[in-house]
């Protein structure tokens, strides 16, 4: 008895196509990866710490991306370092 092998998309392709409809080809190249770039920096804080980052957010409409950035860089100033953090990160 011959196997029946799985492939993905195979029966919903088969159905588009009677139906008439063309079915997006999927990209095998590799796209460019913006954040591998960059490096994950993380903390555990409490809860306190999260809703006043929201409210910040909430109240300057910027990003928590922005937000850390700029904190980073008042304390790289303070310890008079080179700030890391540009605008558009």
């Amino acid at each position: 008895m011959p196997t029946a092998t799985k492939k993905k998309g195979t029966i919903t392709a088969a159905l588009a196509s009677a139906a008439g409809k063309l079915q997006p080809v999927e990209n095998t190249a590799a796209a460019p990866n913006k954040i591998k770039d960059f490096q994950p920096v993380a903390a555990h804080y409490p809860p306190e710490v999260r809703r006043a980052l929201k409210m910040l957010e909430a109240e300057t409409g910027k990003k928590l991306k922005e937000l850390l950035g700029e904190a980073i860089n008042d304390l790289c100033h303070k310890y008079n370092k080179p700030q890391p953090y540009r605008e558009g990160m």
